[in-house]
């Protein structure tokens, strides 16, 4: 089920919100839960139901192997399991996300003819994988406690996250389950939620929606593109790359809102970053906080002294491993090599204190994550390297034919969606999330909201509900 569909704007989320909302109050908290895990799953198997035993297989397996890991009195046990749980977790990942793809691959090299590269992988794999990875690192370091299966199972399949994250550390969740809001805080926590939904939903549907029309134009005729027009496509899927995934992200935290629950922030203007560490800082966070507390850190430990080298080689090849985590074609590995290479520069940077001014630093951060996101995007490695050359100066430098063929239904209003999206990304500095949070509940409020909501309905009512892009990984 999609965030940004009729079915969930009108029905699901306002019965689920209800319906907590009601049996909380009734001081039926375990009943409340118990609701809530029966819709999440119901959330999850709407569109696949038959992915849902993967789901709850892995439920049962890393609630079990929790349990297991604290109960060893002795470290040596106690890291067998979780070296062997890591493992199960990580081969389930790769066998729904990488097998079909590498045996197509296989098939095709010593001509069988297999191709098994449109084998689709459960919703959500990737994100709930991470979650419960980190809880059984979690339990083996001491930081957290197993918990029951009730409070395992409705902290892992949460419906805001379970699709698209944000990753979420079940001892963060979990306590939320048990707690009781007055009634105020409640219902002004709800209102707040129900605006930062509207601007998640307008984020979506009015700027990503509408920028991805012009993307799809661009990829589409990579090979004919003047400089200009190379320039004009790899910056819209970056704009559309933010738009929709930060659009999401406010959609699930505006809904967990509405219930009374945080889940992370995931956001905080990463376009106005001035160094790519300080992207990541800002960049799908819940990410960055796995990236630097479950891959580096534990690589850098392995090589015994941490020096600038070993700090450096940590982290190419923890980001390498995130672009592995995002899929099994070669774009991603690149994306994920540049994106640590590029750290690793910075590590070295700061740590001989070299300078460079903010404007200068700002300006170098982001071409180099639009370059970035032009490889994440192609569709191969050569149309990779083919809008890239055309994004150098040439002969063919002003012509704008493909471009001109890029028109959604309305202009002006495409075109103002454009320069209103790019003034939030460059103009704004508060997040979404804090603006939300902020937010003073009275008239203007209520208009702002309704009218958010009123301009992503129109958009929705003309054309059908579009995927999230992270939907895919």
């Amino acid at each position: 089920m999609l965030l940004n569909s009729f079915l969930y704007l009108f029905l699901f989320l306002p019965v689920v919100a209800l319906g907590y909302y009601y049996l909380g109050r009734a001081k039926a908290t375990r009943f409340a839960q118990a609701f809530l895990l029966a819709v999440s799953l119901a959330f999850y198997a709407y569109a696949k139901p038959e992915y849902l035993p993967v789901l709850v297989g892995s439920i049962l397996f890393n609630c079990w192997v929790a349990h297991r890991i604290c109960r060893q009195p002795l470290p040596g046990p106690r890291k067998a399991w979780l070296y062997a749980a890591l493992t199960i977790n990580v081969l389930l990942l790769a066998a729904f996300k990488y097998s079909g793809p590498l045996l197509g691959h296989i098939g095709q090299a010593v001509g069988l003819g297999i191709d098994l590269g449109h084998l689709e992988f459960p919703l959500g794999i990737s994100f709930f994988t991470l979650t419960q990875v980190m809880f059984l690192v979690d339990c083996y370091q001491g930081f957290a406690q197993p918990v029951s299966l009730f409070d395992h199972a409705t902290s892992v399949a949460f419906f805001p996250c379970i699709s698209s994250g944000p990753i979420t550390r079940i001892a963060e969740l979990q306590p939320q389950l048990h707690q009781e809001l007055p009634g105020e805080d409640r219902a002004r926590q709800a209102c707040h939620g129900l605006f930062l939904l509207a601007l998640g939903l307008t984020k979506k549907v009015v700027l990503a929606d509408t920028l991805a029309q012009i993307v799809n134009v661009g990829w589409g005729s990579v090979g004919h593109l003047s400089c200009i027009e190379a320039w004009t496509f790899s910056f819209a899927y970056t704009f559309q790359m933010y738009f929709d995934f930060s659009g999401y992200t406010d959609m699930a935290m505006g809904s967990a809102w509405l219930l009374g629950i945080q889940i992370p922030k995931n956001f905080n203007a990463p376009y106005l970053a001035t160094s790519i560490s300080e992207f990541w800082q800002r960049w799908h966070m819940s990410l960055t906080h796995f990236i630097t507390n479950y891959l580096y850190t534990p690589i850098l430990r392995s090589f015994g002294k941490a020096t600038l080298a070993t700090s450096a080689v940590a982290t190419i090849l923890a980001m390498t491993i995130a672009g592995v985590w995002h899929g099994s074609a070669w774009t991603y590995v690149i994306w994920g090599v540049m994106h640590g290479v590029a750290l690793a520069v910075n590590q070295i940077w700061k740590r001989r204190k070299l300078k460079m001014s903010r404007g200068l630093g700002w300006l170098l951060t982001f071409l180099w994550v639009n370059a970035t996101l032009v490889v994440f995007r192609a569709p191969s490695v050569t149309s990779a390297l083919d809008m890239l050359k055309a994004m150098l100066p040439s002969a063919n430098l002003a012509d704008l034919t493909t471009l001109l063929t890029a028109k959604p239904p309305s202009v002006t209003l495409s075109l103002t969606a454009v320069a209103v999206g790019i003034a939030i990304v460059f103009l704004t500095k508060t997040p979404s999330w804090a603006r939300a949070q902020a937010l003073k509940l009275n008239f203007l409020s209520v208009v702002a909201t309704s009218s958010l909501l009123l301009l992503s309905f129109l958009y929705l009512n003309s054309t059908s509900a579009k995927t999230f892009v992270y939907f895919a990984f």
